[in-house]
């Protein structure tokens, strides 16, 4: 299924929903997180590694903000947007 571009103006109209520290330092390695790329554009991932400051989900993103850590990119792009439930898990497809 072939998906409808995302508008600029969509874009610009987005809102950053952080979750908070106590929901993003309970993430651990095999959770399924959703990034939210361009802040609009959902990407079901699995939690590879956890550390301190990192989680790791081949997307590196900061445990206290959700925020993507990307060293080639000066802003940030994408953010956590949730952790999946069980329920949530068993129907979604999720890139490994």
């Amino acid at each position: 299924m072939k998906q409808k571009p995302v508008h600029k103006e969509v874009l610009l109209k987005q809102e950053y929903n952080p979750l908070s520290k106590e929901v993003l330092h309970n993430i651990k390695k095999g959770d399924v997180i959703e990034r939210m790329l361009g802040f609009c554009i959902p990407m079901n991932l699995i939690v590879q590694e956890v550390t301190e400051d990192i989680i790791d989900c081949g997307w590196t993103f900061d445990r206290h903000t959700g925020l993507e850590i990307d060293e080639y990119i000066s802003v940030t792009v994408s953010y956590i947007s949730k952790v999946l439930n069980e329920e949530e898990k068993a129907t979604v497809k999720v890139k490994k």
